[in-house]
């Protein structure tokens, strides 16, 4: 099976169907995750969608991944990764922060940390709550399991 480029195409029509992979998987991940706030807790329901959610969240970050590794190596891989890492270090050892603060501690730029904290919170390893004119940003007990690994 070969993959064709069209003329004018600087997206190979597989970068493209995983960018809309993985938009989907985003959607139905937070779908998953607010159906389960609406089932009693401990039910089958809920662990299934949990569970669907959480799979999800996976299969979006690994289509996310795999495109940033075709790209050329315009995003490196590891990155995303070892910045998931330093957020969540800083979380559990100075607690709740601001994203800007976050930005700050972990050389990175407001544009930069977003997405990742994004997809964190997605994930279930932040919680992000408004507050007055900003964003809080607090690990979850998922997340503190993740940071010890």
């Amino acid at each position: 099976m070969s993959v064709m480029r069209t003329a004018g195409s600087s997206n190979p029509p597989l970068a493209d169907t995983a960018r809309a992979l993985s938009q989907i998987a985003k959607q139905l991940s937070e779908i998953s995750r607010v159906l389960s706030t609406r089932v009693e807790d401990g039910s089958p329901e809920a662990e299934v969608l949990n569970k669907s959610g959480e799979k999800l969240a996976h299969i979006s970050r690994d289509l996310e991944d795999l495109q940033a590794q075709n790209a050329g190596g315009v995003t490196e891989v590891d990155e995303p990764v070892q910045l998931r890492k330093q957020i969540l270090d800083n979380l559990l050892r100075k607690g709740p922060a601001l994203p800007i603060e976050l930005a700050a501690a972990t050389l990175s730029l407001p544009e930069e940390i977003r997405p990742v904290l994004d997809r964190m919170e997605q994930e279930g390893l932040i919680d992000v709550q408004d507050i007055g004119g900003g964003r809080l940003v607090s690990i979850t007990a998922k997340g503190r399991a993740e940071a010890r690994r």
